[in-house]
């Protein structure tokens, strides 16, 4: 489900799927499971600038996730 949601903004930001966040990024979120935007900036990769880009949209998937195991 991270990697669709990398996916989807990279397409829609013209630049390829390593630019939004690499798989190691998106293999630390997915063990941390961050709840807020604050403790998203704990995962390996993640910092003010792709937070501020990114972090929105992979907290939603990660809260939605949470809801539906």
């Amino acid at each position: 489900v991270l990697r669709t949601c990398r996916r989807r903004l990279a397409e829609r930001a013209g630049v390829p799927p390593y630019v939004v966040f690499h798989d190691a990024t998106l293999i630390d979120m997915a063990q941390r499971r961050p709840m807020t935007l604050a403790a998203m900036l704990e995962v390996s990769g993640v910092g003010e600038a792709k937070l501020e880009k990114y972090g929105g949209d992979f907290l939603d998937v990660i809260l939605n996730a949470e809801y539906q195991t």
